[in-house]
């Protein structure tokens, strides 16, 4: 299954270890889930990490994204290609749009109003919360 995951879930399966989200972390290590980056969700995830709300330390960060990166599959996206998407009402949350279309995704992970709202358009993947998402 072809995921792009939303940041704060993300943060939440990698540094938080919060249980709900722990089945999809095991998920991309048993490869049964490959998670979709661009380098603007990345970037995006690196900034996060790095809030001081956070207080995580550089070690912490590092460890946060091993976790990750060696199943990380990256895309590249298509300005053309991302014409046909609808426009996320929240700006900041359209590279996550981007990166499901260009990367094929099976769904888009989110917490996020702005993207499930957009989850009765006619998309090519799925908007769901990851309560409502059914690793296989």
């Amino acid at each position: 299954m072809r995921l792009v995951i939303d940041t704060n879930v993300l943060v939440s399966a990698l540094v938080f270890r919060d249980s709900r989200h722990l089945p999809l972390r095991a998920a991309w290590q048993e490869k049964r889930v490959t998670p979709l980056l661009s380098i603007a969700t990345y970037r995006e995830l690196k900034a996060v990490l790095c809030y001081p709300m956070f207080k995580l330390s550089d070690d912490q960060i590092a460890e946060g994204i091993a976790h990750l990166g060696p199943f990380i599959e990256w895309i590249t996206i298509d300005r053309e290609q991302i014409e046909s998407l609808p426009k996320c009402s929240d700006r900041d949350d359209q590279k996550f749009l981007n990166v499901a279309l260009c990367g094929k995704a099976d769904a888009l992970v989110s917490y996020d109003r702005a993207l499930l709202k957009l989850r009765k358009r006619n998309l090519p993947f799925a908007i769901v919360s990851p309560e409502l998402l059914t690793l296989s």
